[in-house]
């Protein structure tokens, strides 16, 4: 998506709210997607103006505030614009990027750094762990930790889930 400025995005908001279609608006404008237009309106209607706003720089996110992300779009089966939404993010793909390395790599996914690794720094690291055996350990456990956490999560949620489908078909029942 390209960068559009803050007073476009006003201006572009104004019209959508004055009652032009986003499709309108997109090919006028020459934006690639509609989306793009509704994705400024809601955060506009939810932040104001600051939701416009461009975040010049790019925040680290913790592991965990990833997990608290992907949780609750599961807990609330929410699509991932309406979570970038909730959690002010400003690109709903950022979460699709998260929930990708989690199903791939598991919690250890969600600690990925941006960037690639320094190698020198890698080499460096790998030297002085060759020695000592219990970094590697405390990292382990702070792994089986989170994943251990992550299951217990899921769980809890299966157990809802599971809950509802059978609210739902003994309400089928007693209806009947």
């Amino acid at each position: 998506m390209a960068k559009f400025n803050l007073d476009f995005r006003i201006k572009v908001v104004t019209e959508y709210l004055c009652g032009i279609s986003a499709t309108s608006l997109a090919k006028k404008y020459r934006v690639r997607k509609a989306d793009t237009i509704l994705l400024w309106v809601s955060r506009f209607q939810k932040y104001g103006i600051d939701g416009l706003k461009l975040k010049h720089h790019k925040p680290e996110y913790s592991s965990q505030f990833k997990v608290d992300v992907l949780n609750w779009k599961k807990q609330h089966q929410a699509s991932l614009p309406v979570t970038a939404l909730h959690f002010n993010l400003s690109s709903p793909s950022t979460i699709w990027q998260w929930e990708k390395h989690f199903n791939e790599q598991g919690i250890i996914g969600l600690e990925r750094k941006r960037g690639r690794p320094k190698i020198m720094a890698r080499h460096k690291q790998s030297k002085s762990l060759k020695g000592n055996n219990e970094p590697t350990t405390v990292d382990e456990l702070k792994q089986l930790k989170q994943e251990n956490l992550m299951l217990k999560i899921e769980n809890e949620y299966l157990k809802k889930l599971d809950a509802l489908a059978q609210k739902k078909s003994a309400d089928k029942k007693h209806r009947k």
